[in-house]
């Protein structure tokens, strides 16, 4: 009788451990090689998580995977999780896969991040404009002042002609009016040359002032050789020509051809002297003329020797000189400001 309970009690017990051990399953954990023990855990088996379901997402157990309906579009793949919301186009956690067509765009190539048709926002080139041509005649004349006083003390004009053959010339007279005719001489200025892709090239320049022959000055310039020969009261001089030598009335001329800021420096004679200046660019003033306010750059000519030279050049005049403004060792200033200017261009 003994016998039969303790059969029927482990009978029991291995009923019920049957029982107990399908709703849990054993893991066995891998053990290093030089384990000394086998530890048994029960755990309780979890389903396998869906693969339709959003990266972050806890999904419950789900015994079966139900058949959707004939009107419910089907998930997307695994591999394709849905669009992350956006204020714009908020998408419910469990929404069905947008409709077909635009999966295909989201497969197209990505073209939406590429910028305007070039043709649309970029402007072609602007063409190149064509410099204006250097004027063929000016005439300016200009009203002369001694030191601070307003009142005009002389009157000058200088003329500026390019012939049919690129011949140029420029002749510059200045005469005293007034009191001042009683002391001081009429000037009187000649340069001649050619024109060439440079510029203005003198041949020729005089300086005579009144009728004494002792105040006269020349200087001829012999390019084949590259030699100057002057002359002056002192004597006939030479000197060896540099390329781009101007003399003392071409050189405010030849900012037609050449702009003003291109060279800072330049070569020039008066008819006794040979020398290289530096000059210095100023500032951009607004000159008052006998035209109105004219748009100016202001160069300054120094030699060093308390003897300067400012010129301005008018901006919308080809850089025409407008204003000459001469300083004596001795202080005189001699200014010149434009009263009219004449101007003509190629037919």
């Amino acid at each position: 009788m003994q016998h039969k309970m303790l059969l029927l009690a482990a009978v029991g017990s291995i009923l019920l451990h049957i029982a107990f051990l399908s709703e849990f399953s054993i893991s066995l954990p891998q053990m290093a090689d030089d384990a000394q023990s086998l530890d048994m855990h029960l755990v309780q088996q979890q389903p396998a998580p869906s693969t339709s379901q959003p990266a972050g997402k806890t999904s419950q157990p789900k015994p079966e995977q139900r058949a959707p309906k004939a009107n419910i579009p089907p998930p997307p793949l695994a591999e394709e999780p849905p669009a992350p919301a956006n204020a714009n186009n908020p998408i419910e956690d469990n929404a069905p896969s947008p409709p077909a067509d635009t999966g295909e765009a989201a497969n197209a190539p990505a073209t939406t991040t590429e910028p305007p048709e070039t043709s649309e926002t970029v402007s072609a080139p602007a063409e190149d404009v064509p410099a204006k041509p250097a004027y063929r005649h000016v005439e300016t004349e200009f009203k002369v002042l001694r030191g601070g006083d307003t009142s005009a003390v002389g009157v000058s004009k200088i003329v500026f002609n390019i012939d049919a053959d690129g011949r140029y010339s420029i002749i510059s007279t200045t005469q005293a009016k007034g009191l001042a005719s009683l002391f001081f001489g009429n000037l009187t200025q000649k340069s001649e040359g050619t024109v060439t892709a440079d510029g203005l090239r003198p041949e020729f320049y005089s300086y005579l002032y009144g009728s004494n022959a002792n105040k006269s000055q020349t200087a001829n310039f012999d390019w084949t050789n590259n030699i100057l020969h002057m002359h002056s009261a002192k004597g006939d001089s030479t000197a060896k020509l540099v390329t781009g030598t101007q003399d003392f009335l071409s050189f405010m001329y030849q900012f037609m051809f050449v702009p003003p800021l291109d060279s800072m420096q330049i070569t020039m004679t008066n008819g006794k002297r040979l020398r290289t200046y530096a000059y210095s660019f100023e500032g951009e003033d607004t000159v008052a003329t006998g035209l109105g306010e004219l748009k100016t750059v202001h160069l300054l000519k120094s030699s060093g020797d308390e003897e300067k030279t400012e010129v301005w050049l008018a901006s919308d005049y080809q850089y025409l000189p407008v204003r000459i403004r001469k300083t004596e060792k001795d202080g005189t200033v001699i200014e010149q400001v434009a009263a009219a200017i004449k101007t003509s261009v190629p037919d």
